[in-house]
């Protein structure tokens, strides 16, 4: 059955797995849990919700150990430190076990009673449905951040979009490029209640670094020189334009250009344009080389060879992590 056939409502029969990273969100935790539980218990047969731990300092883990003795359907991963959302969405996705796999914060600013009206739009052919605070009860340092974290994703999304760094961000924008159907759904969106937001000045730079490797790795990573020959060929222009502007002021002007900058500046610009496309050219050949074999998609297939499985092989993890399956 391919995404396109599931064009029905949900029914019980789904299987669902609620990945909720945490940053020191204590006072959170077992309204949480509860408003969550009661949402997944009256829309769906099977669920997990899976809690990842990320270096907290306050109760959190206390609270996830109580939380997984009195209900079995709660699991827990902990972090020896904090390594990052992106690693602890990538944790507790690769835990993860059933078909559709729930992305939400841990702080209640997003509303478990929106849940079902994300799994809706899922089920009208989507494979992937992120949420939209189109009303955000944020500071304006948060709201630079365009990023909802509460999304629907079906488990073949995951098995091909990798996520570390910042790039949980644009996890629709890979998908997408992968050929993946991208739905979205207004949400309502709470203010924080307890404690701070850890979003800073620093995450803007990173999602920044972030937002240009998703570009060169989505558009550019078997064509590298379309992108650094088109910023030399560009640079190049420019350079030997100030420059032939220079000769000109010379041979007919009889302009001296001993004391002017400009044709210092010219010509640093024109090899600044020539290494680019030298360094685009090496970046070609090493893509050639390294060309992985799977740039593609696959919708459907007519034999059974599904090559199931996560591609995001996290082994650095394991060495850091404490699951509450021990």
């Amino acid at each position: 059955m391919t995404s396109n056939d599931l064009t029905l409502k949900p029914d019980a029969k789904q299987s669902i797995s609620v990945v909720i990273p945490l940053l020191n969100e204590a006072p959170s935790l077992e309204a949480l849990h509860r408003r969550l539980s009661d949402v997944l218990l009256g829309i769906v047969e099977r669920y997990e919700i899976v809690f990842v731990d990320d270096g907290s300092t306050d109760r959190s883990l206390n609270i996830l150990r109580t939380l997984r003795d009195l209900d079995p359907k709660v699991r827990y991963i902990r972090f020896r430190r904090n390594f990052g959302k992106s690693a602890a969405l990538a944790a507790g996705i690769l835990a993860s076990k059933y078909d559709i796999v729930v992305t939400m914060d841990a702080d209640l600013q997003d509303l478990p009673e929106e849940l079902p009206r994300l799994l809706d739009r899922l089920n009208e052919g989507f494979d992937l449905v992120s949420g939209w605070r189109h009303r955000r009860r944020d500071k304006l340092s948060r709201r630079l951040d365009i990023n909802c974290g509460f999304k629907c994703y079906r488990r073949e999304v995951l098995n091909e979009v990798m996520i570390y760094g910042e790039r949980h961000r644009y996890i629709p924008v890979l998908a997408s490029y992968r050929g993946f159907r991208l739905g979205e759904v207004r949400v309502k969106h709470a203010g924080r209640a307890h404690g701070k937001s850890r979003y800073g000045t620093g995450r803007i730079f990173g999602g920044l670094f972030s937002l240009l490797t998703v570009i060169l790795l989505t558009r550019y990573t078997n064509k590298p020189l379309h992108f650094f020959g088109m910023l030399g060929i560009g640079l190049f222009v420019f350079g030997f334009a100030i420059d032939s502007y220079l000769v000109v002021m010379r041979l007919f002007f009889r302009v001296w250009l001993s004391n002017r900058p400009l044709l210092t500046i010219g010509t640093m610009i024109m090899i600044v344009g020539v290494q680019l496309i030298i360094f685009g050219l090496l970046a070609e050949m090493i893509a050639f080389s390294y060309r992985r074999e799977n740039d593609y998609s696959v919708l459907e297939r007519s034999d059974e060879s599904s090559g199931a499985g996560l591609a995001p092989k996290i082994d650095d993890l394991k060495s850091v992590v404490e699951t509450s399956e021990r």
